[in-house]
């Protein structure tokens, strides 16, 4: 029986890397229902409410993903280390047991809502335009439909998910996944820059800082996810199995990536078709008129925040704190 030994490390090396990556999370999660609690209710947008039920689903899908990869290894490892034939024959006999198959389908539904929350992020920056993520929304289909795919081979006797039939549909599965990272990471990336451009041109360089700065960018254009998403394809498509560490590195990203979105989002530093809006307005005005753009921005966060107050000591929409002055 051919040797486990890359396998068996490459396993190891991932999931110790997804505990600190799970820990993470979890410190993510906590930050994100803290911002939700703190804002009273009667200045809480509806998309809270949403955004804490995505949180939650995100840290449950994740959850499972690392309790099923544990508990996996530990049967191999652990309680089944005297099983004829060893390692090899666990992994031959076990690889498509249901709560492994369990593990893979919160790793695709992780996939697949990071990817919505992507596109739908790549809408609002391009200011609501549908042209902008028709083709986006065609490879998000198609992932779909190839995730399913994935989970009745991997689940079927003897599937396992880095060779055989599953390798087969797996690789344009994960391919187009990457892919739709990359064009979708393009587009937030070249419009956010293309905005900074445009507002330094009109408002100077500290303005287009409060929009378009190095962190905003990457974060919003989930620049780490699509990075490793590269980094794991490559040994995938050649059948290496050191591609199961990379794998889950970049299945933990699944679930990182979009929730540095969303803890952006319910801080009020994450675009919205407001700051859109408000861009547009600011850079058709006069250059160098510096009085007229900080009001036009306050009267747009008062009428936003009808209970926010004006006076600089109690209001926190007026103070000197990163949410005032951090609005992407």
């Amino acid at each position: 029986m051919a040797s486990t030994r890359v396998l068996e490390n490459a396993f190891y090396v991932g999931s110790y890397m997804s505990g600190i990556l799970y820990g993470v999370e979890l410190i993510l999660y906590s930050m994100t229902i803290y911002a939700v609690s703190k804002t009273p209710k009667t200045r809480r947008p509806r998309s809270d409410k949403f955004f804490t039920l995505y949180s939650t689903a995100l840290l449950i899908m994740l959850t499972i993903d690392i309790s099923t990869n544990a508990f996996w290894g530990q049967q191999m490892w652990i309680l089944d280390r005297g099983r004829p034939g060893g390692v090899p024959a666990f992994i031959a006999d076990e690889s498509s047991i249901w709560y492994q198959t369990f593990g893979t389908t919160s790793s695709i539904v992780l996939i697949l809502m990071g990817d919505a929350l992507l596109i739908y992020r790549c809408f609002i920056i391009w200011g609501s335009n549908w042209l902008v993520i028709v083709l986006p929304i065609l490879i998000y289909l198609a992932n779909l439909a190839l995730g399913i795919l994935v989970l009745i081979t991997a689940g079927t006797p003897g599937g396992q998910t880095f060779s055989g039939r599953t390798l087969d549909f797996g690789t344009p599965l994960y391919s187009m996944s990457i892919s739709l990272n990359i064009i979708l990471t393009a587009l937030i990336c070249g419009r956010l820059l293309y905005i900074s451009r445009r507002v330094r041109q009109t408002m100077g360089a500290d303005a287009a800082e409060l929009y378009t700065g190095i962190v905003a960018i990457l974060i919003e254009s989930a620049v780490p996810y699509s990075v490793c998403g590269i980094i794991f394809l490559i040994p995938y498509v050649r059948g290496s199995q050191t591609s199961i560490a990379f794998a889950q590195i970049w299945g933990k990203l699944t679930c990182l990536a979009p929730q540095l979105i969303v803890y952006r989002v319910v801080t009020r530093r994450a675009w919205s078709n407001d700051t859109t809006s408000e861009i547009a307005f600011q850079s058709r005005a006069a250059p160098g008129n510096a009085e007229a753009m900080q009001f036009s921005t306050q009267v747009q966060i008062t009428a936003h925040h009808p209970k926010a107050g004006t006076d600089p000591e109690t209001s926190p929409w007026f103070s000197g704190s990163d949410d005032s002055k951090s609005i992407a």
